[in-house]
């Protein structure tokens, strides 16, 4: 697909529909990450038992594990999500992407954990312990090489199931650095927690400085939530005071994958991401430092702009991105709020991109012959319009002496010789009222004198004249809605 398609059809989801707009207001950004991480928190409490004491699984590390935060396609060779298998029956997935899998199929929780736990297990994943089933849900996880799945289940309509796979990443929670002093609460795969007496924000500058020691790059913040990246291992630190433990400081760590590595600048506000799809979103004051940014970040990863500057797309000024490998970066600044531009960095895979391709290339002969039908309904319509708006012609015999003749399609003008411009006025009044038509207005003077008439449709004609005797004779004819055809 050239430059022009990712420039139309920048918005174009997966599914066949657009893609939802960005909101303008920064705090839809906020609270739809708070939110993620507070249904995140609550499940793995709930799942997990959040009071027990090292509830973390065995190692399951291999030699094979890699050692490091794993890269995006360090990961996808372990387990691409974008690629994994469906229940039988499952229906258009609501995300689907190396990190994260969202989809409905028939069938209820147990059917649904049976199918993914043989699934992993045929591809070398060892189910830990602690999973769960009811009527109503199922929730498991699985490891292999350093890296754990989550996978929870919940019904969806009458006879179905919503089924999620999260990637929680390489990097265990219990392996991040803490403060001194911090004593460990809960240790587990999904989550770690540990609680100090130090002082909240003392305790989120320290972890803060100790996560960037380390390599990581601050990824934006919500609440009392900090986000740390390194490589595609994205953290969430949540720094509270929990009164229900005397006022205690409680630390929470958490992991997941995210499935595109996107550089983020510094110094800008509201920073956020996502994974459904993989987005970055933040505020800036400053259009061309941002695009300079992103022109260097992405060309020493090997990324090439399309274009040479922003181009307005739907009102938004853009610019397109692609690699080697086909896939795609939208640079996009979809709305203004004060001061601030709001900044959307969205990537697209190669898959993405193919089957974005293939749902445009099925569509292009229905959207073609949309197009067709609806320039040929536009040019009936106009024809019509044309028709009703035809006015018709009338033929106005002049006088054999008329001279000066000047003539348009509503009005005729002539001279006559002195003391004959009110003779040839009465010979139009009968040629009018013979072609039935009706006369509204009569005045004829001698020296000077008027004729109206009319007819249906709004037709209508005035005749004038002046024959004063001392200047030129002239006589008129102006018309509305019919056109004059003079003759002698």
């Amino acid at each position: 697909m050239d430059p022009k398609t990712d420039l139309l059809f920048p918005k174009l989801a997966l599914t066949g529909s657009p893609r939802r707009p960005l909101p303008t207001p920064i705090a839809y950004f906020r609270s739809r990450t708070v939110m993620k991480n507070i249904v995140t928190v609550c499940a793995v409490v709930f799942l997990f038992g959040c009071g027990a004491q090292n509830g973390s699984a065995e190692n399951t590390d291999s030699p094979e594990a890699i050692k490091t935060p794993a890269t995006v396609e360090q990961a996808a060779k372990v387990l691409d999500l974008a690629t994994f298998p469906l229940m039988d029956g499952a229906k258009s997935a609501e995300s689907r992407h190396v990190a994260n899998l969202s989809y409905v199929a028939p069938g209820d929780p147990k059917k649904a954990l049976e199918f993914h736990r043989k699934t992993f297990v045929a591809q070398g994943w060892k189910e830990l312990p602690n999973s769960t089933i009811s009527d109503e849900s199922a929730s498991a996880m699985f490891a292999r090489d350093g890296f754990v799945v989550s996978l929870s289940v919940i019904p969806f309509e009458a006879n179905g199931v919503s089924v999620r796979l999260l990637n929680l990443g390489n990097v265990k929670p219990g392996k991040l650095p803490v403060p001194p002093n911090a004593k460990a609460v809960y240790v587990g795969d999904p989550t770690a927690m540990y609680e100090t007496d130090a002082a909240v924000a003392a305790t989120a500058d320290a972890i803060r400085n100790l996560f960037v020691a380390q390599g990581s790059v601050p990824y934006g913040k919500a609440g009392d939530s900090d986000f740390f990246k390194q490589n595609a291992i994205l953290v969430t630190s949540t720094v509270s005071s929990a009164p229900a433990r005397g006022g205690k400081t409680m630390i929470q760590y958490s992991n997941q994958l995210i499935s595109s590595d996107i550089p983020a600048p510094q110094g800008v506000d509201d920073l956020r991401y996502v994974d459904e799809p993989p987005e970055l979103t933040f505020a800036t004051a400053n259009q061309d430092a941002v695009v300079d940014f992103y022109r260097k970040a992405l060309a020493a990863a090997g990324w090439k702009s399309t274009m040479d500057k922003m181009i307005d797309v739907d009102g938004k000024p853009t610019m397109i991105f692609r690699n080697p490998a086909k896939e795609m970066i939208t640079l996009s600044m979809p709305y203004v709020l004060g001061d601030k531009l709001g900044v959307s960095v969205r990537f697209q895979s190669a898959a993405q991109i193919a089957e974005r391709d293939r749902k445009i290339k099925e569509a292009a002969p229905a959207l073609r012959a949309a197009a067709e039908a609806k320039a040929a309904k536009e040019a009936k319509e106009a024809a019509e319009l044309a028709e009703r708006n035809k006015v018709p012609t009338v033929a106005v015999t002049l006088p054999a002496d008329a001279k000066d003749v000047k003539q348009t399609k509503d009005s005729i003008k002539f001279t006559v010789g002195k003391g004959k411009a009110k003779a040839a006025v009465e010979s139009f009044r009968k040629q009018f009222r013979d072609a039935g038509w009706k006369e509204d207005v009569a005045s004829l003077e001698r020296m000077a004198g008027t004729l109206l008439f009319s007819k249906g449709d709004g037709q209508s004609v005035n005749i004038t004249y002046s024959d004063t005797g001392f200047m030129p004779t002239e006589v008129s004819l102006s018309s509305m809605r019919v056109e004059l055809e003079a003759a002698k």
